[in-house]
């Protein structure tokens, strides 16, 4: 993970950021293809924005692809959402930071690296129930049932509503700390020094 994520602020300055005034978002990082389940993010966001409409959705990625734009509209978030892409590592952690949810709607991940960005920053995230992002997340996470509008409407509603319903943000952070380079560094010479005492203990010699 990038020295960039950290849950210090950042001066780079970020005016399309500074327009929401200090106003609630909802964040997205990542692309915009099936699995990302973007109609899920899009239905969540109206849905919070029917008892909160100060929120704003935030998505960092590619473009809309033309049936969630005409979904967007449906959905009647036109004004409400702000898209941004090509953004350095420091200004990216810097709208994790801000951001009052980070979601993440996915119903197949290999990883999920934005978790794990999020969490660095102290971000309060609510994801898939997956199991790659509840090994990745583990306590520090909000889970929520894959496409179940209704139960991310009303966890999101709640982590803006109630801020004890968040995981600690020490929770959070410890969570990111483990997926340091050092760490990960540290992992794959124990691996290397464990297969060379297998090798050495098979040798006949």
């Amino acid at each position: 993970m990038a020295a960039e994520f950290t849950p210090a602020a950042s001066p780079s300055p970020l005016p399309w950021l500074d327009a929401l005034a200090g106003r609630p978002y909802l964040l997205h990082v990542g692309s915009c293809i099936p699995r990302k389940r973007m109609d899920v993010l899009l239905d969540v966001a109206a849905a919070v924005r029917s008892s909160r409409p100060d929120v704003t959705l935030v998505k960092v990625g590619g473009p809309w692809t033309p049936d969630q734009a005409v979904r967007l509209e449906a959905n009647g978030l036109a004004g409400h959402v702000v898209t941004a892409a090509g953004l350095t590592r420091t200004e990216l952690a810097e709208v994790y930071r801000r951001a009052a949810v980070v979601l993440m709607p996915s119903d197949a991940e290999g990883f999920g690296l934005p978790v794990i960005e999020a969490l660095a920053c102290g971000a309060v995230v609510v994801a898939s129930d997956l199991p790659v992002l509840r090994e990745v997340g583990e306590g520090a996470v909000i889970f929520c049932p894959v496409a179940d509008v209704p139960a991310w409407a009303a966890a999101v509603g709640r982590v803006l509503s109630d801020p004890g319903f968040q995981p600690p943000r020490a929770d959070r952070l410890a969570v990111a700390a483990r997926y340091t380079w050092a760490n990960h560094a540290a992992i794959i010479a124990d691996a290397y020094q464990n297969l060379w005492g297998e090798l050495c203990a098979a040798s006949p010699g």
